[in-house]
């Protein structure tokens, strides 16, 4: 009985977290981080703002929630089988996860605020630094469904590293140009794939189906 008396608030305050995120990332849509505060988003939700502050006491914890989202629909389009037709070596798996990562942020400008732009908070960069190993996680197993990966020291480190260096790439070019622009993308690949060389060498045996 007791639990089911707090069902009924539990789920309005899930529903109210995740219309504040809603509103939080239609703002972010037009406006840079530091133009959007606590009480817009209250406004834009229709949420008083003190139950605004219940649930995300600054703009760093909302931001930080609201990047959160954003990262696991990362996570999930990384996920996405990848044809073994399209694959003709490992370089191809940068090439087509980083196109499906650009078209992305493309068509999401919130999360490349939240996620690739430089003038993001530290602690949202952070948080951002922390899910990077559950992303290098899935493209370590992307690499291993095509491929036999050799055995190496520290290999989850290296495949961090990799994810690290394309982020670094891609916070540049948004930096420089306001998006990801086809070059830095091609000098991302070429940055991460010759990371990965000198640990995976130029060429994998296939994975046998």
């Amino acid at each position: 009985m007791p639990a089911t008396k707090t069902r009924g608030p539990q789920r309005r305050g899930e529903l109210r977290r995740a219309q504040l995120l809603d509103a939080a990332c239609a703002l972010l849509a037009t406006q840079d981080l530091r133009q959007v505060s606590i009480e817009d988003v209250a406004r834009r939700a229709g949420i008083p703002v003190a139950s605004a502050y219940h649930f995300y006491p600054d703009r760093i914890a909302l931001f930080t929630a609201a990047a959160r989202r954003h990262g696991e629909e990362v996570a999930a389009l990384l996920t996405r089988p990848i044809p073994a037709r399209q694959v003709r070596s490992w370089e191809d798996l940068i090439a087509i996860q980083l196109r499906r990562v650009s078209r992305f942020y493309r068509h999401n400008p919130a999360a490349q605020r939240l996620l690739i732009d430089p003038r993001a908070p530290p602690e949202v960069k952070l948080a951002d630094r922390v899910h990077d190993r559950s992303l290098s996680a899935i493209i370590e197993a992307s690499f291993a469904r095509h491929f036999e990966l050799p055995r190496i020291a520290g290999r989850a480190q290296v495949f961090f590293h990799a994810v690290e260096i394309v982020d670094l790439m891609l916070l540049l070019s948004v930096m420089q140009a306001g998006r990801i622009t086809p070059q830095m993308r091609r000098h991302a690949w070429i940055a991460c794939c010759a990371y990965l060389r000198a640990f995976l060498g130029p060429t994998l045996p296939r994975r046998q189906p």
